[in-house]
């Protein structure tokens, strides 16, 4: 058979033929294929002659002692397997998305992530999976590790290391506690200052129970410990706006103003004394504990995101 006829019968070839031909290509004979896939091995050898016949070429060599490739049965066999391959490859993705779309995440997040590091993973999965149920609790760091060990959240994305026998870290990476100021403040343009130096201008803070003031707290000389922030709330958006408003200095994560400072509406200065590893972003979850097909990709795209960018900002939402 000419090249042309050869490329006109391909696309006709049946994918369950294909195995036949693995299989006696794999065991030596028909008979032991034919056991396999429970077919008779007078009816698999008719299978494979007809292959032949809309070939036009031999692909066993037949013997006493069983069945042997000839030199196109082996093309044949090797790009039936890659075929097979992709085909149950193709299926269990089938699968997976399937089961990921339908099913549901619970996520308990500290308000400071939530934003510029969990909203961009959240969109580009909803974009994948639009039919997944995600459940978005903010909370402080005590309150999602108790969420966690009562398996009322999947896993918790928090600025406070947990300290549980029954959570684990899935992945970590530093999180800084910066001064936050408008362009128009005059520290605008000031690399770092001190906490003495904070403490002595009006400054907005989270409450002293907050991972991010408690790690400020600490960098407090003892005769200044009787400073107290003009403002104290636990809101993000409220510390922000305190800042742009050039009123005085907000605390806070600097992972909570990533899109502020890269558009020049808010800046940020080092504090002295308290460096990259004072926090952390932790990414937990509830040992031994089996994950949803959900929750298990959207963990597994966290995961990824973490370790991403070693300047420590996320990707970028995909448009």
């Amino acid at each position: 058979m000419g090249r042309s006829k050869i490329v006109g019968a391909l696309p006709r070839m049946p994918l369950e033929v294909l195995r036949y031909v693995v299989l006696i290509a794999e065991h030596g004979s028909s008979l032991a294929a034919a056991h396999i896939v429970n077919l008779t091995a007078s009816s698999l050898s008719r299978k494979i002659a007809l292959l032949e016949h809309e070939l036009g070429v031999t692909l066993f060599e037949r013997h006493s002692r069983g069945m042997r490739l000839t030199l196109t049965g082996n093309l044949v066999a090797d790009a039936a397997r890659q075929m097979l391959q992709r085909m149950e490859r193709l299926a269990a993705d089938i699968d997976e998305v399937e089961s990921v779309g339908q099913g549901s995440v619970r996520i308990h997040v500290s308000q400071s992530l939530v934003e510029r590091f969990l909203m961009p993973c959240l969109i580009r999965t909803a974009r994948t999976y639009p039919h997944m149920k995600t459940y978005l609790h903010i909370a402080a760091g005590r309150q999602a590790e108790r969420a966690l060990v009562h398996d009322l959240a999947d896993f918790a994305l928090v600025v406070t290391a947990p300290n549980h026998p029954d959570i684990e870290i899935v992945a970590e990476r530093p999180n800084r506690i910066v001064a936050v100021v408008s362009p128009g403040h005059p520290l605008a343009g000031t690399t770092t200052i001190t906490a003495a130096d904070l403490l002595a201008m009006p400054f907005a803070a989270m409450p002293a129970s907050y991972t991010s003031r408690v790690a400020f707290d600490t960098i407090v000389p003892s005769e200044h410990r009787d400073g107290q922030p003009q403002m104290t709330a636990n809101s993000i958006p409220a510390l922000k706006a305190y800042a742009r408003s050039g009123i005085g200095i907000a605390v806070m994560p600097e992972v909570a103003i990533w899109d502020e400072d890269r558009d020049g509406d808010l800046l940020p200065i080092e504090i002295l004394g308290l460096d990259g590893t004072s926090t952390r972003m932790c990414l937990c979850r509830r040992k031994s504990r089996s994950l949803g097909p959900s929750a298990e990709r959207f963990l597994a795209t966290l995961v990824e995101e973490f370790q991403a960018s070693p300047t420590g900002r996320p990707m970028e939402a995909a448009g």
